[in-house]
């Protein structure tokens, strides 16, 4: 008689992803465990080649736990690599149950910080304070920014911490599997330590790694490089006392000077940096010809919003030097932008007349338009040398533009 079909008492679809991000490969995960790897094998392909007893000696082993039928992350350190398209994959196929948490701390040899590998640890802490599942991930450099677009928190780590003493990521990888394919809560305590003196932002080693992070890998290092700095920290109490003779304090200046150079390193994928493209208002054939980064504080809320919808466009008129940022409807990259009406009559914007694409004012409502005037800077002479002028332009009928 043929032997019953076995009914597994959950859901091991996402299993075949979840091994394809260990450090060991199927063939030694099977062997590390004890199982054949036909076996294993058969089992990842839907086929019930284990018993149920095996099965659930083989998750438990693997730091999973089955509830309501579904596959659980154990409240252990899991072990994760990303080092192809594959893992990318992999990691994207994960249920909700089984992916990490949002809170991510960046792990570096105190010695000396290496580029081959780029680790992150997810730190998540359940509401009551109880230990969650935890992953180390390690990642090549070259796939970290498309990470970053799956897992935006991945782009700012929250903190920085050390291999201990003697411990390493090659360390870490070859203890999984003697007892676990994991490494307990209890052990991972151990794991890491708290950067002491000298900080990494006084060590030239780190502020270089910082950088080459920031600019390769559009990281956002502020967090823990410039822990000091703190952002907006005048209160309207501490600022009354002050009058335009007090001086700023030279270390505070710094760190204000050195947290925004560090935005400008991130780039566009900053959350308060977008890069403008700059276009001729005499190029037919409507490519840009630059690229301006604008912050948060320069354009806005509403403005930041329009830049990383990618709405926004600088203007030049070549022969006055004239510059005017403009609104489109849509986000063409190149050419004309989207032709919509005008909603008032006397509202500034760029308009394509006569075959000329110029700056000018509705006259009437409804006028076809390709965007919305937003701010100009113009060239003027200021007591023999030539200096900037801008022009803040609203849609208000009648209005001329505020200028600064």
């Amino acid at each position: 008689m043929p032997r019953p079909t076995l009914v597994y008492p959950v859901n091991l679809d996402p299993l075949p992803s979840f091994y394809a991000l260990s450090p060991w490969s199927l063939a030694e995960i099977a062997r590390r465990f004890g199982l054949g790897r036909s076996n294993l094998m058969g089992l990842l392909r839907g086929e019930h080649t284990v018993s149920h007893d095996k099965l659930m000696a083989l998750l438990s082993w693997s730091g999973l736990e089955v509830k309501d039928r579904q596959l659980r992350l154990a409240p252990v350190l899991q072990v994760w690599r990303i080092a192809s398209i594959k893992h990318l994959e992999a990691l994207q196929a994960l249920p909700d149950g089984l992916q990490p948490g949002t809170d991510w701390v960046l792990v570096s040899e105190a010695d000396v910080p290496r580029r081959e590998w780029i680790h992150v640890w997810s730190v998540e802490k359940g509401k009551d304070g109880e230990n969650k599942a935890q992953v180390l991930l390690s990642v090549r450099p070259d796939f970290y920014p498309l990470l970053c677009q799956h897992w935006p928190h991945l782009g700012g780590p929250s903190a920085l911490r050390y291999f201990a003493p003697g411990k390493s990521y090659a360390d870490l990888a070859s203890t999984l599997g003697k007892t676990h394919l994991y490494l307990t809560a209890e052990a991972s305590t151990s794991l890491w330590v708290t950067p002491q003196e000298p900080q990494p932002g006084d060590r030239a080693d780190f502020q270089a790694w910082a950088q080459w992070l920031r600019q390769s890998l559009h990281m956002d290092t502020s967090p823990w490089l410039l822990g000091e700095a703190q952002e907006n920290s005048s209160t309207e109490d501490e600022t009354a006392a002050l009058n335009w003779q007090t001086p700023a304090h030279h270390k505070t200046c710094e760190l204000v000077q050195t947290a925004l150079t560090h935005r400008l390193d991130v780039g566009s994928t900053h959350a308060a940096i977008c890069d403008v493209p700059v276009f001729s208002l005499t190029d037919k054939r409507q490519y840009p010809s630059g690229m301006v980064r604008l912050d948060q504080s320069f354009l806005g809320d509403q403005g930041l919003q329009w830049g990383k919808a990618q709405k926004l466009r600088w203007y030049i008129d070549p022969a006055t030097g004239d510059k005017w940022l403009v609104k489109m409807k849509s986000h063409p990259h190149c050419g004309l932008p989207e032709a919509f009406t005008a909603d008032t009559a006397g509202q500034w914007v760029l308009m394509l007349r006569e075959e000329l694409l110029q700056i000018g004012r509705t006259e009437t409502k409804g006028e076809e338009i390709l965007g919305e005037v937003l701010a100009s800077v113009r060239s003027v002479t200021s007591q023999g040398h030539m200096a900037l002028k801008t022009a803040i332009t609203t849609p208000s009928v009648g209005k001329s533009p505020k200028t600064d």
